[in-house]
């Protein structure tokens, strides 16, 4: 087994120490993968665009003051996997490009959860709002356990561009709408 570690964790941000109003819990960011500035830095996702028409204020991890926006705004993030360990064969799925959720939540591979620091998140800032973008995630018994240890998770529509949404629907508009409705910036 190789063990993975997530590629913001020697990060000051990593586990947010500012004013959190809304924290969005992702999934994991593999070290040893596409690097990026910040939580759904990825250009197949969508989070940033649909905060920043929610917000009114242009929100983009490749901006120098981006920390300083998102401290403003009382926006964190924090992904729910700390680390995992899987077989060698399975690397290059966690690793590679695509970053699907399938690679690291299921039986081969072990995790490590950040269920404990999200939770000390929520409990240091009274009146939290706190989103996801997984669905129905997935079926694996040990996810769901975890997943039920932070209360009152709002879920969010996948603001990625592979998501699914009804026919007629535009993704973005569809996405937009979902979020609008449920985020108060």
């Amino acid at each position: 087994m190789i063990e993975i570690i997530h590629q913001f964790s020697n990060e000051d941000f990593y586990i947010p120490k500012w004013n959190v109003k809304h924290l969005f819990v992702g999934t994991f960011n593999p070290s040893g993968g596409e690097k990026v500035n910040y939580y759904y830095g990825r250009s197949k996702n969508r989070t940033w665009e649909i905060l920043s028409n929610i917000s009114g204020e242009k929100l983009n991890p490749k901006d120098d003051d981006f920390l300083i926006k998102l401290q403003k705004n009382g926006i964190a993030c924090i992904d729910l996997i700390h680390s995992v360990s899987a077989p060698i064969q399975n690397i290059n799925g966690i690793i590679g490009q695509g970053y699907s959720d399938s690679k690291i939540i299921n039986k081969r591979v072990n995790r490590i959860y950040n269920t404990n620091e999200i939770k000390n998140l929520i409990r240091k800032n009274p009146g939290i709002k706190v989103y996801s973008t997984w669905g129905n995630g997935s079926n694996l018994k040990n996810w769901k356990e975890e997943v039920k240890k932070i209360e009152n998770l709002i879920n969010l529509k996948s603001p990625s561009m592979a998501a699914r949404v009804p026919k007629g629907f535009q993704k973005f508009d569809f996405m937009l709408n979902d979020w609008r409705e449920k985020i108060n910036l």
